[in-house]
């Protein structure tokens, strides 16, 4: 399938319309009364109140090393995009991939791996009650760009909320809204004979957060970068960016129909490791399927 196809280079597709019927268009039944709601009234409690429970904060010390990091984001990366750095038992810092790697950039060596965690993470982090109104959470991770933040449960019990839940939420939405109907992104793209380092600059620029091999239609993320990168500094590599991009497996989104529903989308994209999916004629991630909500809320 030519790359041209995907109209990844093309313009954004229809925008969904902008009339009182759209705005309203998302709606859940709730959890905890079986009473239909829309999202900008929600709260944590009432759309995810089983999941988050169960999806307890995944954490490090500030003492584990960037390796330790590394390692455990790799493992998880189905469940959550951050790992929370912990000191006595409360939350001082996160960290996700595009973090440890752009710390990687900076120190290209076996050595920075050994550094400690709390180097790299993030101390500029939210914590919510989950209580807090849903929608207002949502905007700021699309506004921010960082999607992630950390749901206390009491002051020694918390949860998490991240992109992965985001698409729990688009799953649980009755909404006419398509694949067909979402815009199109234009999508970024790298060679075979660029090397890791110049994939890591061209992620960086790129708000979607993956790029596409050129003439081709799979891709890596900051996720399969890690992973690859995981496994060759096993091998004690001092020259991981100027390896080339040859070497990395890419991923190939699975494909679906134009005429799924939003909560469709949603519901193949829980099931994928990497969850991107495609049409005919656009990609669609999960960071899509958080602009979609946002605007309709």
């Amino acid at each position: 399938m030519e790359i041209a196809k995907l109209g990844l280079n093309g313009r954004l597709g229809r925008i969904l319309k902008n009339s009182p019927k759209a705005k309203k268009s998302l709606v859940f039944q709730s959890l905890l009364n079986g009473e239909d709601i829309s999202l900008d009234v929600c709260s944590f409690e009432e759309v995810l109140p089983y999941s988050l429970l169960s999806i307890p904060i995944s954490t490090i010390t500030a003492h584990d090393n960037i390796w330790i990091a590394a390692s455990m984001l790799s493992r998880i990366s189905d469940v959550t995009n951050n790992l929370v750095v912990i000191e006595d038992g409360f939350p001082i810092g996160t960290i996700d991939v595009q973090q440890i790697i752009s710390g990687l950039q900076k120190n290209p060596t076996t050595q920075y791996f050994e550094e400690s965690a709390s180097k790299i993470m993030n101390a500029d982090f939210h914590i919510d009650s989950r209580n807090v109104n849903i929608a207002s959470v949502l905007n700021r991770m699309s506004k921010t760009n960082n999607h992630f933040t950390v749901i206390e449960n009491d002051r020694k019990n918390f949860s998490q909320f991240s992109i992965r839940q985001v698409i729990e939420i688009g799953s649980l939405c009755r909404s006419d809204i398509t694949a067909a109907s979402m815009p199109k992104n234009k999508i970024s793209t790298f060679n075979r004979d660029d090397t890791v380092g110049d994939i890591i600059r061209k992620l960086e620029q790129d708000e979607n957060r993956f790029l596409a091999l050129k003439d081709d239609v799979s891709f890596v993320s900051y996720e399969v970068l890690l992973d690859r990168i995981k496994e060759l500094n096993g091998c004690n590599n001092d020259r991981l960016l100027e390896l080339s991009a040859s070497t990395f497996k890419t991923i190939t989104p699975t494909l679906i129909s134009e005429k799924l529903t939003l909560a469709e989308i949603c519901k193949v994209m829980l099931n994928l490791k990497y969850p991107y999916v495609m049409t005919q004629e656009q990609i669609i991630t999960p960071y899509s399927i958080l602009d979609v909500i946002c605007k309709e809320i």
